[in-house]
């Protein structure tokens, strides 16, 4: 740093030895005692040295607790908020602007928070009002069971699924805490997850099988059971065709309940498998084999990260898929989590 200090200074430094060079001509010139001029240019050159070592120690104490905060911060327009006003007038000026600057910046974060919030609250009072006539019609078709309401149904289920997604979505990205985490029973809310979508699975022919389920977990339950489900369809829409078959098994380590969901289906391919949970992302089996947004698996992690659950992929073209879900045995996680 004090390089670079004398390297944005060498102007006046230039300019001041240059004084001192002609102030001891100017005293030689007037025939003054050779030690006498020696002397004063000394102290010439010992009084620039003090003033520019103050003028850098306070300008290096400012900028150096700068640095170390902007570094350590990970919200930098609060940045304004830590540091204090230097006593040097360049500093001033750039502390006034640095303030009207964090001021600007915080009012804007705040007015799209507002607005994110007023969105998110308009998109799930949006899917509250549009599930009333998907329910409505869902009954209409259960009510008249031919072909054409069957076909109807699985289009009602499509939409419900989708909406499911944007639902989840806007939760995802939510800046309030929108889940209650409590004890539940993995082994029941599995069951209720493939209960809920029987029909599907019977459609699809696909096994189910349960292993060593019956662990206590702490999660919320909604935001589970949507993960669930999401592996669920993941599952069935990339299935072989031959004896498909889904197994859940559970298993404990150290202070976590792992859960393996297992598919013997197509597999992912080595080289979609880093990307599969970005947003968006599609891959080669998305597009080759069905219809894909490319949010599923983006929705399950940022909702598994969000509730303090570890979630993992691993897959292997042609072999199946392993998804694997990391839950806390105890509360007390979540509370260290909000601390």
């Amino acid at each position: 740093m004090m390089i670079k200090y004398i390297k944005d200074h060498k102007v006046n430094l230039l300019i001041q030895i240059l004084f001192l060079i002609v102030l001891g001509f100017i005293l030689e010139s007037l025939q003054l005692d050779r030690f006498a001029v020696i002397y004063t240019i000394c102290i010439g050159v010992l009084c620039q040295i003090i003033v520019a070592a103050y003028d850098y120690l306070r300008k290096r104490k400012f900028y150096k607790e700068l640095e170390e905060y902007f570094s350590s911060l990970d919200k930098k327009y609060f940045l304004f908020e830590m540091i204090q006003e230097p006593s040097f007038e360049e500093g001033k000026i750039f502390y006034r602007w640095m303030e009207e600057i964090c001021k600007s910046a915080n009012d804007h974060l705040l007015l799209y928070k507002k607005e994110a919030v007023e969105y998110r609250e308009y998109i799930e009072m949006w899917f509250h009002e549009v599930k009333t006539p998907v329910a409505a019609m869902r009954l209409m078709a259960e009510n008249h069971p031919d072909e054409r309401m069957r076909q109807i149904e699985e289009e009602l289920n499509k939409i419900e699924y989708y909406l499911d997604q944007a639902l989840y979505y806007a939760r995802s990205s939510g800046v309030e805490k929108d889940y209650m985490v409590k004890e539940l029973n993995l082994k029941k809310i599995v069951e209720k997850v493939i209960r809920s979508n029987a029909r599907m699975l019977i459609k699809s022919k696909i096994k189910i099988t349960m292993e060593n389920m019956d662990q206590i977990v702490y999660s919320d339950e909604k935001w589970i059971e949507f993960i669930l489900k999401q592996l669920l369809i993941n599952a069935v829409k990339y299935r072989k065709e031959t004896e498909p078959s889904i197994e859940f098994c559970a298993e404990k380590r150290n202070d976590r309940i792992l859960l393996e969901v297992k598919d013997n289906g197509i597999g992912i391919s080595a080289k979609d498998l880093p990307k599969v949970m970005e947003k968006g992302y599609t891959g080669t089996t998305g597009r080759k084999y069905a219809k894909s947004t490319g949010m599923g698996l983006y929705l399950c992690r940022s909702l598994s990260k969000k509730l303090g659950l570890s979630f993992q992929i691993l897959s292997e073209e042609g072999k199946g898929t392993v998804v694997q879900i990391g839950f806390p045995r105890n509360s007390m996680t979540f509370l260290k989590k909000e601390e």
